[in-house]
């Protein structure tokens, strides 16, 4: 009867592993697969309503030299849903991107309504 339920034990806890294991895994499997987009600030200003003007954004998968400091918009790099890919992409309205003013003539990127963005600021040079 021990060895029953010995047994029965062991294949109780293999499976459990195999389901932990199989359940983290795809954890990772799905954020592998997200595709982000990367854009450049190009504005001839970076006030908060320039910085917030999607047309300011310019597709740039190259783009590098930002030191993340929180004064200037610099790079973002932006979830596949939220970028209009016909064409050379574009960044579509539905992000809802966010400047916070840090100066009356500069802002850097906040937010958006992409909670996967990551965001690049830069010091001005």
């Amino acid at each position: 009867m021990y060895k029953i339920i010995k047994n029965l034990s062991k294949g109780i806890l293999a499976a459990a592993f195999g389901l932990a294991l199989v359940i983290s895994g795809s954890a990772f499997k799905a954020d592998s697969k997200r595709v982000q987009y990367t854009f450049r600030y190009d504005g001839a200003n970076k006030s908060k309503a320039q910085v917030e003007t999607l047309s300011n954004w310019i597709y740039d998968p190259s783009a590098a030299g930002c030191d993340e400091v929180q004064q200037e918009a610099c790079i973002i790099h932006v979830d596949q849903a939220f970028v209009n890919t016909s064409g050379t992409p574009t960044l579509d309205p539905s992000l809802n991107l966010v400047a916070t003013p840090y100066t009356s003539t500069r802002a850097y990127v906040s937010s958006s309504d992409d909670e996967n963005m990551d965001i690049e600021n830069r010091t001005a040079q």
